[in-house]
């Protein structure tokens, strides 16, 4: 599980900011929270703020961390990193820095590096058990290895190049336990709540192999009541109409036609009851669901493969623009799948970015678990908690109309509506 991520020099953060998931001393909700290795972590994280301000920059520096630590093994030496530092100053920092600090087979890990675009200048990998002990150190082409603790790592130095990770590139050597980090970081998923194309094809490939999770997403559709009653995949036959006319150019269209004839594909489609005319169901009828379904019921459809596969392996699910197109009930309802301990059994953890201000209430989601970002006059992004604020009683704070009227910050300026103008509306 994740412990904690901090970042610095990325895109719009220019200082290091902090996203921690371990529970604060606050008793809300004490039934969700996750106890790991003598940890309390939470199962749900949200983050709030105007457009702009940095929501979609906090999720994406965990990205890149992910993508840096999988990707650099496969760099060439001349290839350059995943580099986005902050630029809005006239003398800009060279280098960016993630640390993230996670929670796999009951032992705590720390492990972080500084780069820039062509290399990697620091990198260390901490073990937490009774006590801390560091397993690697690297300073440029120095490095520090526990002899008695990461012994995978000796003789390796010289074989990484400088722009490659010495705990990937270990790990492509069969360290054992090199690779057991890599695994928590390909368990780590990342969802943009705008486009369902990244991630359809794995929701049609669990149903279609009726994998483990397909009932419970069953389930989950027939309580949020969507007009439909089953979701079945099919195999079908490529035809033209599936490329619509004036989505591309004529040649290019015709050229795909040309190629795709003949080939077969999976369609996803909603089971849909028949009735006769006393309202008795006589029978079934199958939809595509690309055609027939709304987008919001699409959406769904899309990341529930994502979804009930973190709930069954324990894996953080990172969501940007989580309720876009959704209504808010069936954003909430996704919110407590991972906050019910019933069906979230094995401490899976949802991160996401929104504007749903229906969810900023403290009956679904505690105080340390509400987070926001802000700009400030010169452009860097802030980070913070709602659990940062003097607290009242829960029942006697209004979360959602603070937070539109300012308390918490995060929210646009809008300085040029006129007073009286905006009265009017």
């Amino acid at each position: 599980m994740l412990v904690n991520f901090t970042f610095q020099n990325f895109r719009s953060f220019r200082e290091a900011k902090t996203l921690s998931l371990e529970a604060s001393s606050i008793e809300d909700l004490e039934n969700s929270v996750v106890r790991r290795a003598g940890y309390r972590l939470l199962p749900v994280l949200a983050i709030y703020g105007a457009n702009s301000s940095g929501k979609s920059n906090v999720l994406e520096a965990l990205r890149t961390m992910r993508r840096v630590v999988l990707n650099s093994v496969k760099l060439d030496p001349t290839d350059n990193l995943s580099f986005e530092p902050f630029l809005l100053r006239d003398t800009p920092q060279r280098e960016s820095s993630f640390e993230i600090q996670f929670i796999q087979n009951d032992a705590l890990y720390r492990y972080g590096f500084d780069y820039n675009e062509t290399k990697i200048l620091r990198e260390w990998l901490y073990e937490t058990k009774k006590k801390e002990a560091f397993l690697f150190r690297r300073e440029g082409s120095r490095y520090e290895i526990n002899q008695s603790r990461f012994k995978e790592g000796n003789g390796k130095e010289k074989a990484t190049p400088p722009n490659r990770l010495f705990l990937s590139l270990v790990a492509q050597l069969n360290g054992a336990k090199s690779q057991l980090i890599l695994e928590w970081f390909r368990r780590c998923n990342y969802l943009s709540g705008l486009s369902g194309s990244d991630y359809e094809g794995y929701t049609v490939r669990m149903f279609h192999k009726e994998l483990e999770g397909c009932q419970e997403a069953r389930d989950f559709f027939r309580r949020m009541q969507l007009g439909f009653n089953d979701l079945r995949i099919s195999e079908r036959e490529f035809t033209d109409e599936d490329l619509a006319e004036g989505a591309m150019p004529d040649r290019i269209r015709r050229e795909l036609v040309e190629q795709l004839q003949g080939k077969t594909f999976l369609e996803a489609q909603t089971v849909h009851n028949i009735y006769n005319a006393k309202g008795k169901i006589i029978g079934t009828r199958h939809f595509p669901k690309d055609r027939m379904e709304s987008d919001g019921t699409k959406k769904l459809i899309e990341m529930a493969g994502p979804i009930f596969d973190s709930l069954r392996d324990g894996k953080v699910l990172i969501i940007d623009e989580l309720d876009a197109k959704l209504h808010p009930i069936m954003t909430r309802n996704i919110l407590q799948l991972f906050m019910n301990p019933c069906s979230n059994p094995h401490g899976a953890q949802l991160i996401f970015a929104t504007h749903d201000t229906n969810l900023l209430n403290l009956t679904y989601l505690r105080r340390d678990q509400i987070w926001f970002t802000e700009k400030d006059r010169t452009s860097s992004s802030d980070l913070y908690s709602l659990v940062e604020f003097r607290s009242t009683p829960s029942d006697e704070r209004n979360v959602a109309r603070d937070y539109i009227n300012g308390r918490y910050g995060a929210i646009p300026f809008l300085g040029l509506i006129d007073k009286k103008e905006d009265e009017k509306i």
